[in-house]
């Protein structure tokens, strides 16, 4: 629309002053130099007609006005420079014709045919100032008929320009404000999803870590002995209501690494929190018959510890749960020379295990939300939540939650910390 808009506007303004060229042109140019001739061929008869009669009567007196001749020729020279080659060549030819005619006069010879010569030379000029003059006002014709034809063809461009922009606009508009209603819908999902989160803390865990009390109380016997099958369904019942407390406890983690999750930066040995970390899954380990070793270089970082405990307690809890009886999980720190390192990170922890490993196709998927990764050989207990709630406690705290192929074999997760919110600080030193 812009574009024919200006074409609309600005196609008169150039088409006119085009116009006033040519139109200039023929006023000043050909026509007056049409004049100019004019003018000369009439001299020049006057002249013709006082010589003839001179030579049949020498009393009869000279032109009144015996200079006009030259001072017709000179205003011709002037407005024929300007105009064409042929017609400056032209005049040129009549200029001559002039010179000789005079020289004639002065001598006294009868210059008649000389004087038919300057005719039919003048005439030529005439004729080439014509075709000039014919020239310009056929360019002035097909400029007015351009300007005609412009403003019929770009002014309905222009209108149905218009209507397409008024019709998109509208519907701009109503994309807009279908915009804001889902936004509106989206905050109102949140809201009700906080509140609803809320709610569950309130109403579904605590009655069921209350049921689980009370399936504890019978399973002790405190209300007298129980059989052995029924010790055994207790025990089943408290291991559901303990899944069910956890995936809640889950699901309020994961909203609260949405964006409301406390972060607590201090200096911390971050040595020490793995190796500590590792110490409280080691009974874990043994219990499935894997074994668990740690690498732990002295390593001060700025961060959350206690965040930092809840990553690696995921991370080693998966090692651990998906490695086969005899398999192996190894803790290291590693520095930011890793391929897998993200932008941010600075210092890593890499928990590696001996495991089945996770399938290629399934890799993409393993940080998001109730996605689990099973095999016919696998029935363990979880919900799917762990790793996103990593992740997500992870990059508050200015890292990442990276996996990696284990060389075939098993899987490597690294947690990555930037350490804190101003800087860096990170100190290596000998292991322990």
């Amino acid at each position: 629309m812009s574009l024919s808009l200006l074409l609309l506007f600005l196609t008169p303004i150039v088409v006119e002053g085009r116009v006033r060229q040519l139109r200039s042109a023929l006023a000043y140019g050909s026509e007056h130099a049409r004049v100019l001739l004019n003018d000369l061929e009439a001299s020049f008869a006057s002249e013709l007609v006082v010589r003839n009669r001179r030579l049949e009567f020498p009393e009869t007196p000279a032109a009144s006005s015996p200079g006009q001749l030259d001072s017709d020729e000179a205003g011709l020279s002037a407005a024929v420079r300007d105009i064409s080659p042929d017609a400056v060549a032209h005049f040129n030819a009549l200029s001559s014709l002039l010179r000789d005619w005079s020289a004639a006069h002065h001598e006294g010879a009868d210059s008649t045919t000389q004087g038919l010569k300057i005719i039919a030379a003048a005439e030529g000029l005439d004729s080439v100032l014509t075709t000039v003059s014919d020239a310009r006002r056929d360019q002035v014709r097909g400029l007015e008929r351009i300007n005609l034809i412009s403003a019929a063809v770009l002014a309905p461009v222009a209108l149905i320009a218009m209507l397409i922009v008024t019709w998109s606009g509208r519907r701009v508009l109503r994309f807009a404000r279908l915009a804001d209603q889902e936004r509106a819908e989206v905050i109102r999902a949140a809201n009700a999803r906080a509140s609803l989160l809320r709610g569950v803390t309130h109403d579904v865990k605590n009655p069921l870590g209350a049921a689980a009390g009370y399936a504890q109380l019978l399973e002790d016997g405190v209300v007298g002995p129980l059989s052995g099958s029924q010790i055994d369904m207790l025990q089943r019942i408290r291991r559901l209501v303990n899944t069910s407390v956890q995936t809640v406890t889950d699901l309020l983690e994961l909203a609260r690494a949405d964006g409301e999750l406390h972060i607590d930066y201090t200096a911390t040995d971050l040595a020490r929190v793995v190796t500590e970390a590792v110490e409280d899954h080691r009974g874990m380990a043994r219990e499935r018959g894997v074994t668990i070793d740690v690498t732990a270089p002295i390593a001060q970082v700025v961060t959350d510890p206690s965040r930092v405990r809840q990553v690696l307690a995921n991370l080693l809890s998966n090692a651990i749960k998906y490695t086969p009886s005899g398999g192996s999980v190894w803790v290291s720190i590693i520095e930011r020379n890793d391929a897998n390192a993200p932008a941010t990170g600075v210092v890593g922890v890499e928990v590696r295990d001996t495991g089945r490993g996770i399938p290629r196709e399934m890799r993409s998927r393993i940080f998001e939300e109730f996605f689990r990764v099973r095999t016919d050989e696998q029935s363990e207990n979880g919900n799917g939540l762990g790793l996103a709630i990593s992740r997500r406690i992870a990059r508050l705290l200015g890292g990442d939650v990276t996996f990696a192929d284990g060389d075939g074999r098993g899987s490597v997760f690294t947690l990555w910390l930037a350490a804190s919110r101003g800087g860096v600080t990170a100190h290596r030193g000998n292991g322990r």
